[in-house]
């Protein structure tokens, strides 16, 4: 149960220019941190939580600020769309930088070539099937990119960089540019037909309502000194060994479990997070709870499959195979859902009035930048029924994700399925053509985890266009275009001139030589349809398809098949999913104990525990950027 931020606003407004222009100074800022805190330190990542926290930070300053601003000078402070308008741009920005997303690009632009040594044989295996204007070979160029104490603004640095990078920007920027569309398309269904409840926009939304009652709230300063305080005396601890410490990351059960079958179990940590403890109170009950119990379940999956010897099948449980069958899966019965909407625009294709129940540019946006894609791909190696194939499953995909976060609001977007995994299993990689495959694994780079995946944040944007009124939604399109062009040329700015100065060896060699390795595994040794993934795949597709229509026949069902699949992310969730029980467990008794007046009351407390952690922890990375000093890390 949460409380949805509906009609925050008094009056609409409109998209205005000084929202955008302080989003678009802001960008950098933000994506110069994210680069900075991924190649430097390798800790507290903002992107991998569904809720980025720099974006909040950077809002938190903007909400002060405007205090003083209306106290002063009140016909020049900030609107309740304007801020959620700033946000949105540093929101989609951000994910774009972030990881599974341009972190990944720049090493999968260079690793192929920098890493290659006789014994690996890439070069004569791959070099000739990789794009030449979507990577960079000069290994002059790249000796100060990968060992440091370089400077990217050289000429010779400068023009080794540029054409790949334009050719990056404008794939993702296509990319990004039809999950906008899509998420235009589902908008008035999701938004307004279904109502979803977008639990991960909460709080911003009350952030920066008009009447600032968030602030007023002595529950909501409760919970901040509650989580500010931990981060604080943790963090004093770092410096000072002797201060005390809060142990909130203490316990490992894994460790108890040393004899077979149970040492199957694996790392599983017993951890405390305020902010996760925060975002699983915005969950509803019965998707908090079905996080943790999948959580467990996929841990004792693994623990019968090892007493049962199932792990002489090498990948077993397929994990990925099921989540992608349950991905695809969800996504369908979605679209199955709203298939009257759908119908409506469809059967109109060639006729549809240019208005917000009929967007004309919405479809031809969609096919437009879909043809686009196909061409772009083709252009650079991949076969045109594989491309097809490809984007299908990516988007199918995205829709999936997206409705998760839409309908429930995981903590974690964490997805350990990719459309490459599925066309290698279900075709073979000797059925594919090797231009194909290099060319697929150039597109890992934007789809290895999707933890920082860009849709959510985009049909996000519509939402709170939605809750403050804003007068004209459709503007935010083209302030998202404005976003991912800004945000993607800052992000390959950034992550040059942080490289250039440490260099990224570290980095390079996690992120780039395992998925040049599997290149090379693709067409090195050939294989055909993995027909043991294609039935797991089938049977995580049928499980979620079992727990969606068991929820419409029982309104008291407890699992959500979101949990399904999110919980098989045994890293992210691993983190995250005690915080979650306690959540869950406070709801519970919460409820109970005093009904919906209670769970109120308790509200801002929890938007409290985010808020302080992510400001207390976020000023403690902030330091660390500044004064390059070890600090306490509260996530990570």
């Amino acid at each position: 149960m949460i409380i949805p931020p509906e009609n925050l606003s008094k009056s609409s407004t409109n998209v205005t220019v000084r929202a955008i222009v302080i989003g678009f100074l802001l960008i950098p800022a933000n994506t110069y941190f994210i680069m900075w805190n991924h190649l430097k330190y390798w800790s507290t990542l903002p992107t991998t939580i569904s809720l980025i926290y720099n974006a909040v930070i950077s809002l938190m300053i903007l909400v002060s600020l405007n205090f003083l601003i209306q106290r002063f000078a009140p016909r020049l402070a900030l609107k309740h769309g304007e801020f959620m308008t700033v946000y949105m741009m540093l929101s989609v920005s951000s994910a774009l930088a972030g990881h599974d997303m341009i972190q990944t690009v720049m090493p999968t632009m260079a690793d192929g070539f920098w890493f290659a040594t006789p014994e690996n044989e890439w070069r004569q295996i791959f070099w000739g099937y990789l794009p030449p204007w979507m990577v960079v070979g000069n290994l002059s160029i790249l000796e100060g990119f990968y060992e440091g104490e370089s400077t990217f603004y050289t000429q010779h640095h400068f023009w080794g960089w540029v054409r790949p990078a334009i050719w990056w920007t404008v794939l993702l920027t296509s990319l990004t540019w039809v999950m906008i569309c899509l998420s235009a398309l589902l908008r008035k269904q999701w938004i307004e037909h279904e109502r979803l409840s977008y639990p991960i926009t909460q709080l911003p939304l009350e952030m920066t309502r008009p009447d600032g009652r968030l602030f007023k709230s002595k529950m909501m300063w409760l919970g901040f000194a509650i989580a500010g305080g931990i981060d604080l005396i943790n963090g004093l601890h770092v410096f000072w060994p002797a201060f005390p410490e809060i142990p909130i990351r203490q316990a490992e059960i894994g460790h108890y479990f040393t004899e077979s079958p149970w040492d199957a179990l694996g790392w599983t940590p017993i951890y405390i997070l305020s902010f996760a403890v925060g975002l699983g109170f915005l969950m509803s009950l019965e998707m908090s709870f079905s996080v943790w119990f999948f959580y467990l379940f996929w841990k004792f999956e693994r623990v019968i499959g090892k007493a049962f010897g199932l792990t002489a099948f090498p990948r077993f449980p397929y994990d990925q195979s099921q989540v992608m069958g349950g991905y695809l899966m969800l996504s369908c019965l979605v679209l199955y859902g709203g298939r009257n909407y759908l119908r409506s625009i469809l059967n109109n294709l060639f006729w549809l009035r240019n208005d917000e129940d009929h967007p004309r540019w919405v479809v031809w946006g969609l096919i437009g930048g879909l043809l686009f894609l196909l061409v772009f791909s083709y252009r650079g190696g991949l076969a045109l029924w594989v491309g097809g194939f490809y984007f299908l499953f990516y988007y199918l995909l995205s829709i999936g994700i997206t409705r998760v976060r839409a309908e429930v609001g995981p903590p974690t977007n964490d997805v350990s399925a990719t459309p490459h995994g599925f066309l290698v299993d279900v075709f073979g990689s000797r059925q594919l053509a090797p231009q194909s495959l290099a060319m697929i694994r150039l597109y890992m780079a934007f789809n290895r985890g999707s933890r920082a995946h860009v849709m959510p944040h985009t049909l996000e944007g519509f939402k709170v266009a939605d809750a403050t009124q804003l007068d004209k939604p459709h503007q935010l399109v083209w302030v998202m275009v404005i976003a991912t062009i800004t945000g993607t040329l800052a992000a390959f700015w950034a992550y040059l001139d942080v490289g250039y100065r440490i260099g990224v060896v570290s980095v390079g060699q996690y992120l780039g030589i395992v998925g040049y390795n599997t290149l090379r595994g693709w067409l090195y040794h050939p294989t055909d349809t993995d027909f043991v993934s294609v039935a797991f795949m089938a049977v995580g597709a049928l499980f979620v398809g079992l727990l969606w229509w068991l929820r419409t026949i029982f309104s008291l069902w407890p699992f959500h098949p979101a949990g399904y699949l999110i919980g098989s992310s045994s890293w992210n969730v691993g983190w995250l999913w005690f915080s979650i029980f306690i959540s869950w467990a406070i709801k519970v008794t919460l409820l109970k104990i005093g009904g919906i007046r209670l769970y109120r009351k308790a509200y801002p407390l929890f938007l409290g525990l985010l808020l302080g952690e992510f400001t207390i922890g976020g000023a403690w990375v902030l330091i660390r950027l500044f004064f390059g000093v070890t600090v306490y890390s509260f996530y990570r």
